[in-house]
Formats: structure tokens, sequence, C-alpha cells
């Protein structure tokens, strides 16, 4: 009996120190990930002079108007107007095409879907390089240059593949009777998917509209090569590598333009992350 007792004492006491660790562990993963968005947000408050003399501490004053000098001067409200209009006409797009697609793709008895799907997801393993240029001809071709569909039709495009993916694996989990109930008792194909499948896949919805804003709110390359043809369809990564003050980068004022970037993400993430995290652990993963 003692030595079960022991036995039983001992594991108890590698349990806890094991859940000690993890938690020790977790701590600093989050300090980690947290500390320098803390930063630029204080760095935002600064001016350059104390930028320099005091890069660690808390700003002695707190300069609300590096965030006004940001929006104006900065030309950061003008970028954002474009990375808002620029993202929410991407993501819209692309989940409702995306949202169709795997429907279509689950329920809708297509002949080799499971191979369609196959040649979908390859497109995410073709290079960027590989059509810039053709992409750009194409844009011109179109006389779509200089304008914001040259970065939305573009953006919508590429978040296809893997949204389909994850839309497809979510219908494959809900029960075909149900489509097949829905059709006996007169429901048009788009009753069918609206009222019935779309509010079961909330989750799915959720995980597609985080990981395309993400993608599309912080994209660079493509943002940089369509500005060449209009200053005017700047976005925010553009607008940032051209943000300078009268006697060079102006640390407070450019902190502030990032922490104007970081926050929408973070408002996304937290508003969908019930469904976001739902989603991931689930029909998401299954193939």
């Amino acid at each position: 009996m003692n030595i079960e007792y022991k036995k039983e004492e001992k594991g108890m006491f590698s349990n806890r120190y094991v859940r000690l660790l993890s938690r020790i562990f977790t701590v600093l993963l989050c300090l980690v990930v947290v500390y320098p968005l803390v930063f630029t947000i204080l760095v935002s408050f600064k001016n350059n002079q104390e930028f320099y003399s005091n890069i660690w501490g808390l700003p002695r004053i707190w300069r609300w108007e590096n965030y006004s000098y940001a929006w104006t001067e900065g030309k950061i409200g003008q970028y954002a107007i474009n990375s808002v209009i620029v993202t929410l006409s991407a993501v819209t797009g692309s989940v409702l095409v995306t949202a169709f697609g795997g429907y279509a793709l689950s329920k809708m008895r297509i002949p080799k879907a499971n191979l369609i799907l196959s040649a979908f997801m390859v497109f995410n393993f073709v290079p960027g390089v590989a059509y810039y240029i053709p992409l750009y001809s194409q844009m011109i071709g179109l006389r779509l240059s200089g304008t914001l569909f040259m970065l939305i039709l573009p953006y919508l495009a590429w978040q296809i593949p893997f949204s389909v993916y994850i839309f497809k694996n979510f219908f494959d989990s809900i029960p075909s009777e149900l489509t097949e109930a829905a059709r006996m008792d007169g429901a048009a194909e788009l009753q069918v998917f609206f009222q019935i499948m779309l509010p079961l896949v909330t989750p799915a919805l959720a995980t597609v509209t985080v990981f395309n804003f993400i993608s599309i709110w912080g994209e660079y390359m493509w943002a940089s090569i369509s500005a060449t043809s209009s200053a005017k369809i700047q976005t925010i990564p553009v607008g940032l590598l051209y943000f300078r003050g009268e006697y060079g980068i102006e640390w407070g004022p450019f902190a502030a333009a990032i922490t104007i970037i970081v926050v929408p993400l973070i408002v996304v993430f937290i508003y969908f992350q019930k469904y976001f995290v739902q989603g991931i652990t689930s029909g998401a993963v299954k193939g």
C-alpha cells in the first residue's frame, strides 16, 4: 500500500511539475509575441529625441499628434482607404465565390470533384515571380492599370484554391440527406445553399475570412508592382516604404502608422476567434 501511495504521489508531483513548466513556457511565449506590439505602441508616442535617449522606457510625454501626423502628412489615411476598399472587396468576393465552389464540389455530384480540387491546390505552389509580369501585362490589356481593380481581382483569385479546399471539407462533413430532403420539398438550389447549408459552415466562413483578410491586408509585392502604374492606388504596406519626415524617418509617426496597420488585424481575429479556432480544429483539417 505504501509503495502504491508513493507511486501515486510521485505521479501527481510529476504532473504538477509538467503543468508548471507548460504555464511558464506559455507565459514566456506570450511575452515574446506581445512585446513587439507593446514596444511599437510605446514608440508611437515618442519623438526622435526621446526614441534615441529612452528607447525602452515609457514616453515622458504621450504625443497623440504622431497619429494625426501619420494619417495626414504621411498619407496613411489615403493608403488606409485604399487598403480597406481592396481588402473588403477581395475578401467578400473570395468568400462568396469559394463558398459556392466548395458547395458545388461537395454536394452537386460534379464528376472528378476531387481531381478538380487537386488542380486548384496545385496553383498554391506556383511562385509569384512566375506570373507577376504576365499578370501586369494582362491588367494593362484589360485597361485596369491605375485602378483598384488591378489589386482586387488578383487578390480575389489567389485566395480561391485554399478557400475552396476549406469549404469543400466542411460541406463534406454535413450529411447529404439535408440537401436531398430540401430538394424533395421543392427548395431551389440557391435556397438550399443560403438557408440550410451556409449557416452550418459558420466556422469555415470565419476561417476563410481571417486567412484572406490577413493575407490581403499585409500583401506587399503585387501592391508595390501595381503602384508603379499610379501612386493613387498605393496601399498601407507600400505607403510605409515611402514614409519620411522632413529630416528623414520620424520614428514616432512611423510606429503610429505601423500600429494603424496592425490594429485592424487584431480586431478581425478577436471578432472571429471563436469560429476561427473551431474551423481550424474541425472541418478544415479533414481530407
